[in-house]
């Protein structure tokens, strides 16, 4: 079961000659994916001053295409939270189709925004991150 989906369409910007979602924009959704499911947990604590996530490693498997005016859905299937890094696992269908477009991964790294470096996951987001389904990394 998925710890959070978030569905859209293609649009024209979206794609390629072929028309077919151009893969730097079917990341995009899975980070948008990301971003809404923070927001959705943590948006009312959400404030200046807080860690910020860079993405450090980005990893997709393509399977399927997802053509213009097709609509997806992006699954976080998997998130472990570490002491400085989130690690999402996804999965991207074509709700169309019923096809698996993609299977990725996307880790990012809590940074201090003011000075760039990693700073350990506040507390009360590691908190809700864990009762929304996230699993804690070992180690």
């Amino acid at each position: 079961m998925a710890i959070y989906t978030l569905e859209g369409r293609v649009y024209w910007a979206d794609a390629d000659p072929a028309g077919i979602v151009y893969f730097a924009r079917l990341i995009e959704y899975c980070a948008r994916a990301e971003e809404e499911f923070l927001v959705t947990i943590a948006g009312a604590g959400w404030r200046p001053g807080l860690p910020v996530f860079p993405r450090v490693r980005v990893e997709c498997d393509f399977q399927a295409p997802i053509r213009v005016h097709e609509r997806w859905r992006v699954s976080i299937d998997r998130l472990l939270v570490g002491k400085t890094s989130l690690d999402y696992r996804f999965t991207v269908e074509n709700l169309d189709t019923g096809a698996t477009a993609a299977r990725g991964r996307i880790v990012t790294v809590a940074l201090d925004p003011a000075t760039g470096r990693p700073v350990q996951l506040p507390e009360e987001l590691r908190r809700a991150l864990l009762r929304a389904g996230a699993e804690a990394r070992e180690g």
